[in-house]
């Protein structure tokens, strides 16, 4: 594993998740979320290249998400440990790749940051990004990428506060 700054690593998954609606919305949700990436990057679910190349093997996440991951190096199964919560945005991430399949049960589970998070996800993944930008759901976002401003690789990191 390449040691990585965060900075960096969310540029570099933004970058490699392209221009498909639901794996750039699976990417977004985990980066805006905060918990799963230094997860997922021990576990060697992310994988980190010395070309400049990360990118999320979304089986393998899905694989934890049923239970059936095992950590490399690791003879006995070791999950990923997570809250209900935590394990839900990450099971809807996969379902956004069409790796996973998720109970709607459990997004009712959430709290109102996670419920925003994963709902503007989802409208994302279903109708693109300035749609789910036009639910006002999530705020300080770059205008133009939908990306936080630290995460904004655009030339002017174009906050909708910035354009006002």
């Amino acid at each position: 594993m390449n040691p990585i700054d965060h900075g960096t690593l969310v540029r570099q998954l933004a970058d490699s998740a392209g221009a498909a609606k639901g794996p750039r919305a699976a990417t977004w949700l985990l980066v805006h979320h905060g918990y799963w990436l230094p997860k997922l990057l021990r576990a060697e679910i992310i994988t980190t290249l010395p070309s400049g190349v990360s990118f999320i093997s979304w089986q393998g996440a899905a694989d934890h998400c049923n239970g059936s991951g095992t950590l490399p190096g690791v003879n006995a199964p070791r999950p990923l440990e997570a809250s209900h919560s935590q394990w839900t945005i990450l099971k809807l991430a996969c379902v956004l790749t069409g790796y996973h399949a998720l109970d709607l049960y459990h997004l009712g589970s959430l709290d109102d940051r996670n419920s925003a998070l994963a709902t503007y996800a989802f409208a994302w993944a279903t109708g693109g990004r300035q749609y789910a930008a036009s639910t006002g759901l999530v705020t300080g976002l770059c205008a133009r990428c939908s990306w936080r401003p630290e995460h904004c690789s655009c030339p002017t990191g174009e906050t909708p506060e910035a354009k006002q």
